[in-house]
């Protein structure tokens, strides 16, 4: 990779300065977001060999008409996903998560009750066609960029739209989960930023959701997301791993030393909630061993970061 992080470098000069430290395998299994056209045998059998044995589904957009003028699914598109269900049982890879369409028209928490309800049904009908996949987690943002001052009527509609969501997610028998989103300032070039941009605000909306509904922490979204996860506790149920700032969707690599992610934290955050899902990747990479080596390395880091301390 061409960026290596701070914490790769530390430790590699502790391993000289220690003697060799020995690798340890990650506590948390490994996955990462893939487009679900791009899956074929060859490309799971290669990220098998890496190690890697989940993926997130991304790319689902593709199902549905960007402007919403209809709700409708394609019988290809229901044809596609039993070709992938086919491929990935294979090759023994799992899907983890599937990551649900969002746009300005398909946003969940649409003030227009007419076009909110048009969503309801458009998501619907992607959920009936990614059945066979059978995966554990389906993943939706909570909103779009909103207009000015309609914050509170947003969430309100947000409220209902899960209710009605987490129902038809457990009817395929996958659980539901809501992600934070990117929000450093409340307005942004004259409209106002997603719900869900802050921590005080995740808690606040979640008051509303059923208690099964869990959520996603993007660790691009915020910074510090430690402090994220240390406030859901045991209702964070995956994760979208890159590395930033919580100022821009950079999604790096999280070795790319331009983020600002305390990973030693992270993790330590993670154990001590006892997160149990994937480590879920969502971010910039050239090949996925990349991935692969940075998890690693950062684990590594974190593993010596412990012995020191004792």
């Amino acid at each position: 990779m061409k960026k290596i992080s701070y914490l790769f470098v530390l430790f590699l000069g502790l391993s000289v300065f220690f003697g060799k430290v020995e690798a340890k395998t990650p506590k948390f299994p490994i996955g990462y977001a893939l487009d679900f056209q791009k899956i074929t045998d060859e490309k799971m059998q290669y990220i098998k060999s890496l190690g890697i044995n989940y993926i997130e589904l991304a790319g689902i957009g593709a199902m549905l008409d960007k402007n919403l003028q209809s709700t409708e699914v394609a019988s290809s598109w229901a044809s596609r996903m039993k070709e992938v269900a086919a491929i990935l049982k294979r090759n023994k890879v799992k899907v983890w998560s599937i990551h649900m369409p969002f746009s300005v028209h398909l946003d969940i928490s649409r003030l227009d009750e007419e076009g909110r309800l048009r969503v309801m049904e458009a998501q619907k009908n992607v959920l009936q066609v990614l059945k066979p996949v059978k995966a554990e987690i389906i993943l939706f943002h909570p909103s779009f960029y909103l207009g000015l001052n309609e914050r509170s009527e947003r969430k309100a509609q947000l409220q209902k739209s899960v209710v009605y969501l987490n129902k038809e997610v457990k009817a395929i028998r996958s659980n539901m989960v809501v992600e934070n989103m990117l929000g450093p300032s409340l307005t942004v070039n004259g409209r106002e930023r997603p719900l869900m941009r802050t921590v005080e605000e995740c808690l606040e909306i979640f008051q509303g959701f059923p208690k099964d509904v869990g959520l996603a922490v993007d660790f691009c979204h915020i910074a510090e997301p430690q402090h994220l996860l240390a406030a859901f506790g045991s209702r964070v149920k995956t994760l979208h791993v890159s590395n930033g700032d919580g100022t821009a969707e950079h999604h790096y690599l999280p070795c790319d030393n331009r983020g600002k992610n305390d990973w030693n934290s992270i993790f330590a955050t993670l154990e001590k909630i006892k997160y149990k899902g994937v480590y879920m990747h969502e971010c910039k990479y050239n090949d996925e061993k990349e991935i692969v080596d940075c998890y690693q390395h950062l684990w590594d880091a974190y593993q010596t970061s412990l012995t020191i301390k004792k």
